[in-house]
């Protein structure tokens, strides 16, 4: 039977203690949840063999999130509650976060929508405690298609909110969440630029490893899209996504990070013009636009829960409040506006909410 590994570039020695960290998690969480816990699943990068890794002074260590599909038999108690010392100790140890999903039984896996999220998982994920299956024999078939476009968006939603954030932080408004914080999000935000032409061709994959040579293939023939995408930034921040080197002593600067979001705007921008079938001429046509990008979020069953959504942010509108998200970062992104400060700020307030 082939080893498992949890990064395919690192020594025999870190995946062996990747592994026993992992099935201690296992145990633990077992102990914590008793007979109601059905499965533990790991997805991520570590699921892939794709976890990062951090070198210095000749040791090894993780670099991403740890993180687990919780699938329990009943939807009772407070698994949550139960599961958050167990975090905590090997977050000590791991000196990673470790997280739990919230709890699934396996009828919620056996509806799950066409998400990148549970697309990814279920194409490639390892089983740490449960039925080996659990995954495989009920999460609906399609899933292992390339995900919808809407998929494209919010995944470039999200980047863009953390190169937004960024973006603060060079400017001086708050401060690093960590010392990787601002080159992490430019790298996630890369990724996610060229992730967007993979996705908008049909062409995703889960893993990592040789997705640079699919937008390769796409950007030879794709003019639009090499007015945007970067095959050399997509190739650093995938060399990024499996070493990042933490010794390095500058951040990037506030120019490479607005240079970074004129083409995040110019990819945003062509993707939602394939998506709604529109000739948007720029950004603020797009912002204009006052269709609806996300038409399950916006039908007539959800209009109530909108209401008490936009009520709770001072609004009325009967839209979800990402719609809004969706118009307003181009603009943030390119320091628009001369309340720039605040509407930023604001802006990923609303996005920790609804993204």
């Amino acid at each position: 039977m082939t080893r498992r590994l949890f990064a395919e570039h690192a020594s025999d020695g870190f995946n062996e203690w990747m592994e026993k960290c992992v099935q201690d998690i296992g145990a633990d969480a077992n102990r914590a949840l008793g007979d109601n816990l059905h499965a533990l699943v790991l997805g991520g990068g570590y699921a892939r063999g794709e976890g990062g890794v951090v070198r210095a002074g000749g040791h090894e260590a993780p670099y991403n999130d740890l993180d687990f599909v919780l699938v329990v038999h009943e939807h009772r108690g407070n698994p949550s509650g139960l599961l958050r010392p167990v975090s905590h100790r090997h977050e000590k140890t791991l000196g990673i976060d470790v997280d739990f999903s919230r709890p699934l039984t396996v009828s919620d896996v056996r509806q799950w929508p066409h998400w990148l999220m549970w697309s990814d998982l279920l194409a490639a994920h390892r089983v740490i405690l449960g039925p080996g299956d659990i995954l495989t024999a009920n999460a609906p078939r399609a899933l292992l298609g390339s995900p919808p476009l809407i998929e494209a968006t919010r995944l470039l939603l999200n980047r863009g909110a953390g190169l937004l954030w960024s973006l603060r932080i060079a400017r001086g408004l708050e401060g690093a969440r960590d010392a990787d914080f601002i080159r992490r999000n430019l790298h996630k935000c890369e990724l996610a630029i060229g992730d967007s032409v993979i996705m908008a061709h049909g062409r995703h994959q889960p893993r990592y490893t040789g997705r640079d040579a699919i937008l390769e293939q796409l950007l030879s023939s794709d003019q639009a899209a090499r007015s945007f995408a970067s095959l050399d930034a997509y190739r650093a921040a995938l060399a990024f996504r499996l070493e990042p080197s933490s010794a390095e002593a500058s951040q990037p600067s506030e120019a490479l990070l607005s240079a970074t979001a004129e083409r995040w705007v110019k990819a945003f921008v062509h993707l939602e013009q394939r998506r709604a079938e529109r000739d948007f001429t720029n950004w603020e046509s797009y912002a204009r636009w006052d269709g609806i990008r996300e038409a399950s979020l916006n039908s007539l069953a959800e209009m109530p829960r909108n209401l008490v959504r936009n009520a709770r942010l001072g609004r009325l509108s009967a839209r979800y409040p990402r719609e809004r998200l969706l118009r307003t970062l181009p603009g943030l992104l390119l320091l628009r506006g001369s309340r720039w400060d605040t509407e930023s700020s604001q802006f990923l307030r609303e996005w920790g909410k609804y993204n």
